[in-house]
């Protein structure tokens, strides 16, 4: 399943697509290109496309490749994670037992290209 969402102000887009939807576990994978200068911010979760009907995820690994000149941040509107991404590199947060919470939003700044795989946990299923 995949969703084009698009930027009102910048114009950018960016890909969400839903590799993996399973009983228990989601993953996405988020793509694009940010061509803009200006911060570009999209929610990037909606639960209510998810099999089972969770009420909340867990974020448990990432995985980013992120071009040089653009930066990424994970950002959650009702806990006070931030997740900055820079570069190439995985993430295991099972070590902080995930972060919890749906309300996730990416903000871009710079400009550049970005592959991003988030592995989350179904929760309230």
């Amino acid at each position: 399943m995949h969703s084009k969402l698009v930027h009102e102000a910048t114009q950018d887009s960016i890909n969400v697509s839903i590799v993996s939807d399973g009983g228990k576990n989601t993953v996405f994978l988020v793509t694009g290109t940010i061509k803009h200068e200006d911060d570009s911010v999209f929610d990037i979760v909606d639960i209510k496309r998810l099999a089972g009907n969770p009420s909340n995820i867990r974020l448990d690994a990432t995985v980013f490749m992120v071009e040089t000149g653009l930066r990424v941040l994970l950002t959650y509107r009702n806990q006070p994670f931030v997740l900055p991404l820079e570069g190439r590199s995985k993430i295991d947060l099972g070590w902080v037992s995930g972060l919890i919470g749906h309300e996730i939003d990416m903000i871009f700044k710079g400009t550049g290209s970005f592959f991003i795989v988030l592995d989350v946990s179904k929760m309230g299923v």
